[in-house]
Order: C-alpha cells, then sequence, then structure tokens
C-alpha cells in the first residue's frame, strides 16, 4: 500500500465520505469539516478540472490518451479557506463556477473513468492528505484513495432527491436546463460510476451508510460532526501506510 503519512486521531483525524451524485456528501463534508476544525476537499472537483480544461482545450473528453497528459500536466491545490470546496487551484490559477455547468455535468464521467486521470489525481489527493487533519469526499476515498481513513460515511439519497438538488445548482449558472435532463444524466453517471472497471463507486466494508432523504442540511451535518468527534475523542492512533 502507498504511504500517505502517519495522522493522530485524537488532532488530525483523517474522514473519507463517499457516496453517488449530489448525495450531499460535499457540501455536508465542507460544514461539518469547517465545524471541527478540519481542511476539507470536494475530489469531484478535481475530474471537473480536468473536464473542465479539456473542453476548453478543444479535446475531446473521449481521448483517454490526451485527457491523461492534460491530467498528468496540472498541478492541483486546495484554495484558501473562504473557497474551500467551490473552487480549485490548477497551476496556481482558481476554477469555480466553470465548473459547474452541465456541459461539464455531462462529460466529467467519461474523463473519471480513464484509469490514467484517476491514477494522477489519486496521488494528488494522497498527497494532500499526508499531514492529516482532513476531510475528503468523493465516490472512491474510503475503498481507493484513503482506504485506512479514521472514519468512512457513504452517504446516500434517491436519485430523484439528488436530481432535484443538481438542478437547483445547474441553473444558478446554466438557467435553461431541464430538470429532466438533470435527472437523466445523474441515472446516467450512476451506472457509469459503479460500473467503470477502475474504482468503481462501492460501499467500503467499514463504512458508516447515512442516507439523506427527509433530512434536512442542518441534520445531517449535526450527524457527521457528531461522528467525526465521536472517532476523535476515541483517541485511537493512525497506523503507518504500507
Amino acid at each position: 500500500m502507498v504511504s500517505i503519512g502517519v495522522f493522530s486521531a485524537l488532532t488530525d483525524p483523517v474522514v473519507a465520505i463517499d457516496g453517488p451524485v449530489a448525495s450531499g456528501k460535499s457540501s455536508v463534508g465542507k460544514a461539518a469539516a469547517r465545524i471541527v476544525g478540519l481542511r476539507f476537499l470536494d475530489t469531484g472537483i478535481m475530474y471537473r478540472a480536468v473536464t473542465w480544461l479539456a473542453l476548453h482545450r478543444g479535446i475531446a473528453p473521449t481521448d483517454a490518451g490526451a485527457v491523461a497528459e492534460l491530467a498528468e500536466r496540472c498541478r492541483m491545490e486546495l484554495p484558501q479557506e473562504d473557497e474551500i470546496g467551490t473552487s480549485i487551484l490548477v497551476d496556481g490559477e482558481p476554477l469555480g463556477d466553470e465548473l459547474v455547468t452541465a456541459a461539464v455535468d455531462s462529460n466529467v464521467s467519461a474523463v473519471s473513468a480513464v484509469p490514467a486521470v484517476r491514477v494522477e489525481l489519486v496521488k494528488q489527493q494522497r498527497d494532500i492528505a499526508r499531514s492529516g487533519g482532513m476531510v475528503m469526499a468523493g465516490r472512491d476515498i474510503g475503498s481507493v484513495v484513503l482506504p485506512e481513513a479514521d472514519l468512512k460515511l457513504y452517504i446516500d439519497a434517491a436519485p430523484e432527491e439528488r436530481a432535484r438538488r443538481r438542478h437547483s445548482q445547474i441553473i444558478s449558472t446554466d438557467p435553461g436546463v431541464p430538470y429532466e435532463q438533470v435527472l437523466a444524466d445523474t441515472l446516467r453517471r450512476d451506472r457509469m460510476d459503479m460500473e467503470r472497471a477502475d474504482s468503481p463507486l462501492v460501499i467500503a466494508a467499514d463504512a458508516v451508510v447515512m442516507r439523506t432523504d427527509g433530512m434536512d442540511f442542518d441534520q445531517t451535518v449535526s450527524v457527521v460532526v457528531e461522528a467525526i468527534r465521536s472517532v476523535a475523542g476515541s483517541g485511537r492512533a493512525m497506523e503507518q501506510r504500507r
């Protein structure tokens, strides 16, 4: 196993949050991280950044070789605290609102399914998590990126509920997109994420599953915060990653 450092569960817990598109894992993870004083990374924004760059530069998202080369040349970092979760620094330049569009939504699963893209971005995600004190959200965090995280959560909701949430996001920058298109795209992305050969979306064996249907945002954040505090309060130290 790749070494990603030594973390203390008392002061620097590492929390993995997984789930399908628009399950709330990113917004909830960001809010919970702020409350408990941890850094936050939405790994999905990294795949969105590669997708946007490909579209912006006229590279077909289905051109595996070209998008892999693009990912390998990009260096991604966490932005300043007030922008965490909404933007990512790519070679020092911030990308934010441009990553939340229907065009990116429609192509990001194809880009994230490219094995070489995943290898490169997983490497960068582990580098970011190396010093601990991190909440990381994505689709393969507990199973692949940080398999020895102190806490693993899997946040889920019905496809219709997730599509409604995603539609509300998209229309702020792309108001002409109908809900039906977002629902169809949500179902398509679920299939692609679950069926891809490399790092498919799965529930880690030791993950705590949370369904957010019928829960409002504050309730969900509260449950996640308590789970993180419970792990931090246990005093369990992480072992050396090998």
